[in-house]
């Protein structure tokens, strides 16, 4: 789970084959496919912060996407 600057949080769900962007209400923003149904992990990166990377594990492979805000950690690490 990660975070957004918004305080959005971003979830993978295994088994489902998604990462869920949830509101501080717990609403479903959004869900994006990642192309297998076993998403591990995921965090935030790229020069803006907007680029959300997932491991994927039924294809060992590492999936992106891009979100609308940058991630919140990826934020306070700019800040150093």
């Amino acid at each position: 789970m990660r975070c957004d600057i918004d305080g959005n949080l971003y979830i993978t769900r295994h088994g489902k084959g998604t990462v869920v962007k949830l509101s501080p209400a717990g609403a479903v923003l959004k869900e994006v496919d990642v192309l297998g149904k076993f998403p591990s992990n995921l965090c935030f990166g790229g020069p803006d912060g907007r680029a959300v990377y997932v491991t994927e594990v039924e294809h060992a492979r590492l999936v992106h996407f891009r979100a609308d805000r940058p991630g919140l950690a990826w934020r306070r690490w700019q800040k150093k």
